[in-house]
């Protein structure tokens, strides 16, 4: 074949590859981008898949506000005296640092100054209770309640920044301030306003943290670390509450670039989170949603948890609950709390454990699609279809194999997308191209076989470059015959339409079988199949396989038993006859209707063994040329026999199971039974008879038994010719 063509189609396919990798034009890069995330989701559920077996050990939990806590206490948001005792449950557990997933953004009402004010207004007051009211004021006063909590303990709330300029609340001062300078050429997510903490709450806040998700293409994939306002640098929920863990300050880690310093990641500790230059980090995913130890708010504030789970831990309190509108698309999953994506953040700040893209993680995607790629142009029009379609396939699941294990122990995130477009892309033009030519070639093979060999053969010979002539050759083969036993009766008792069926039921699974081992069929002969092994592709072990195959048959007919019970039809039962020697193979016929076919006298041997199951009462006679040396079988020594139109004698074989399969006791019946057949042909009477008389009242129902316990009788009255070689002269086919 011309591989100029092939190669040229796989090098123009290939560049236009390389130029959709590479492409600057804005429609094109969107486009891309997004194949590129819907890729890296498949990477991550995959890399979640693998790993999620592994025991997962952290000193992140979460008290989830779920939709049992909500049952038991109250609709959300709860008074700010709730969430104080919920503080103060976990502090007594001797949690480390707690974290508040919500924003406080407005003061709570304080119900006893407003029914105060209330009456004043109306003139309503009684004497007496306005100092009452004034003594309770206090204890209503929720907001105070909650901050003496959180001063109590280190502890981190919540608030949110957006893109209008306007301020509800306070928030803390910011861990940097930018230079100018700095200002200018870092490009760290930039908010105009916040929604911070009521004035009331905020002085008993001693630490904040923004809750800002980065949500494209509907997709949660990163969240910012970092985001400036007003050139102040304020830290996400999750890194503030591992920066309070650990006692540490944060600093910024930026690198050198043509359009000035990039930031490239944020040191806290002796620990680096790897960013992009907006202080985006991806998210180092724990498992799916629900993999961090949950314990329900209403449990907890009621002391129905162990007293030392929150031992030494960070714990956050946010909620899972149906509705509350805290629960986001991710990567993993389309439903994943996000308290719980704050404590992965925080779990994987503690652990050093981040997944991050390198800076020159694009030029090594050029790199790796541009080096496959000219190898897969070269490589690809000179293999076979079954090759290519092996490594079309193989070579894409080593690529994610490969980009799996850098995730897993680098943290690197490589888009492989590219790598497996050009493998697939290349190995289907290649597919296909090859096909229109292999097609041309398989339909002369077919023409000029398909007509009788099993398509396996056809595969076979596609493969090969052997001259499978029609012409005519001698070989050495295995042939057999079957035959349903007493088909004349069963097709008087049933319809034509139920015996038309009642065949395709039963001939279709002894024809997979011989397909399945090797064989050909030859022809159907209404009830009867012949088939053979060894034509038209050679096959040295086609004794072997034509041996199996009729036990294999045998025991595809009894798993049909139950389908032909429940339709009603007869009992069916199939007499094998096999046979090994040269035959001549080819295609014979008329100019008006050919078949490929064997011929000659060892084909006409097997057919006649397959006659004498009935006589012998055994399934399956073999002869003594294709069962021998054949140990992992089991047969009986059966008879010498000359059948009609074969003047040398044979010995005949009944095949019963494998050896593997062979009970002690069937081992030792067919061992006593050839020991009575040895006596049989010595002439030795009287011997063989008490053999076979024992093994007949064991065995009752073996028609062999009886058949020689009466040859033996008769032989008894009329001795064989002093010449008698134990020849039994079969004279009927």
């Amino acid at each position: 074949m011309n591989k100029k063509i092939p190669i040229l189609l796989s090098l123009l396919f290939f560049i236009f590859i390389m130029w959709l990798q590479t492409s600057s034009i804005e429609s094109v890069h969107q486009i891309i981008d997004e194949l590129e995330n819907i890729a890296y989701d498949w990477k991550i559920r995959a890399n979640i898949l693998t790993q999620h077996h592994k025991k997962f050990e952290t000193s992140v939990v979460i008290v989830d506000v779920d939709d049992k806590s909500l049952a038991a206490e109250g609709r959300w948001p709860w008074p700010r005296d709730k969430l104080a005792s919920l503080v103060q449950a976990i502090q007594a557990g001797g949690a480390a640092v707690i974290t508040l997933d919500v924003i406080f953004p407005q003061k709570e009402i304080n119900i006893a100054s407003e029914v105060l004010d209330d009456l004043n207004k109306k003139n309503l007051i009684i004497q007496g209770l306005q100092p009452i009211f004034a003594k309770i004021s206090p204890d209503f006063d929720y907001d105070i309640q909650l901050g003496h909590a959180l001063l109590a303990s280190d502890t981190v709330v919540g608030f949110g920044f957006n893109q209008e300029p306007t301020t509800v609340g306070n928030i803390n001062p910011p861990l940097l301030t930018l230079t100018p300078k700095e200002d200018k050429y870092l490009d760290i997510l930039h908010a105009n306003g916040f929604i911070g903490v009521n004035p009331i709450l905020a002085p008993n806040v001693k630490n904040m943290g923004f809750v800002n998700y980065a949500i494209t293409e509907g997709i949660l994939r990163r969240v910012p670390l970092l985001m400036e306002y007003h050139r102040g640098i304020y830290p996400s929920l999750a890194l503030e509450t591992a920066r309070v863990y650990l006692l540490s300050n944060i600093q910024l880690v930026t690198a050198a670039y043509s359009n000035g310093r990039n930031l490239e990641g944020i040191k806290i500790g002796s620990t680096t989170i790897p960013t992009d230059k907006e202080a985006q980090a991806f998210i180092p995913f724990r498992g799916p949603s629900f993999t961090f130890p949950y314990y329900s708010a209403t449990d907890v504030l009621h002391n129905r948890t162990s007293s030392k789970i929150f031992e030494g831990k960070i714990v956050y309190i946010g909620t899972s609950a149906t509705g509350l509108a805290d629960l986001k698309p991710t990567s993993v999953s389309n439903v994943f709390p996000g308290v719980e994506i704050q404590a992965t953040i925080t779990d994987g700040i503690l652990k050093n454990d981040f997944w991050y893209k390198p800076a020159w993680a694009l030029g090594a995607e050029v790199t790796i699609t541009f080096s496959l790629g000219c190898i897969l142009v070269l490589l690809y029009p000179f293999l076979g279809p079954r090759i290519l379609i092996i490594l079309t396939l193989a070579i894409p699941a080593l690529i994610v194999y490969l980009d799996n294990l850098i995730l897993q122990y680098t943290g690197f995130i490589l888009s492989v997308f590219f790598p497996l477009v050009v493998t697939i892309a290349l190995g289907v033009l290649n597919i296909i191209y090859g096909y229109l030519f292999e097609s041309r070639h398989r339909k002369r093979l077919n023409d000029m076989f398909g007509q009788y060999v099993p398509k396996e053969h056809i595969d076979e010979m596609m493969k090969s470059s052997g001259n499978y002539g029609l012409h005519g050759e001698n070989r050495d083969m295995s042939v057999l015959f079957s035959d349903i036993r007493g088909f004349t009766q069963i097709s008087e008792t049933i319809s034509a339409e139920q015996l038309k069926e009642m065949l395709n039921e039963v001939l279709t699974p002894l024809t997979e079988v011989i397909f399945n081992t090797k064989g050909t069929i030859d022809k159907y002969i209404g009830d009867a199949i012949m088939a053979f092994w060894g034509a038209p592709l050679h096959d040295p072990d086609h004794a072997e396989h034509a041996l199996t195959a009729a036990l294999d048959m045998q025991d595809a007919l009894k798993k049909l038993k139950p389908i032909i019970a429940e339709r009603g039809w007869p009992p069916i039962k199939i007499g094998i006859g096999l046979n090994r020697g040269e035959m001549i193979v080819g295609d014979m016929g008329s100019k008006y209707h050919r078949n490929y076919t064997v011929l000659g006298d060892e084909v006409n041997l097997a057919s006649r063994v397959e006659g004498l199951t009935k006589f012998y009462g055994v399934d399956i006679i073999v002869t003594e040329e294709i069962q021998r040396d054949k140990t992992q079988f089991v047969f009986r020594h059966l008879d010498r026999i000359r059948v009609v139109g074969k003047q040398q004698p044979t010995h005949i074989y009944e095949m019963i199971c494998y050896k593997k399969d062979a009970a002690p006791e069937l081992l030792n019946e067919i061992a006593l039974s050839d020991n009575g057949f040895d006596l049989y042909l010595k002439k030795e009477w009287d011997k063989a008879k008490t053999i076979f008389q024992q093994l007949m009242e064991q065995y009752p129902n073996n028609k062999f038994y009886k058949l020689y316990i009466d040859r033996i009788n008769e032989f008894k009255t009329n001795p064989p010719p002093a010449d008698w070689d134990g020849t039994y002269v079969h004279t009927s086919k």
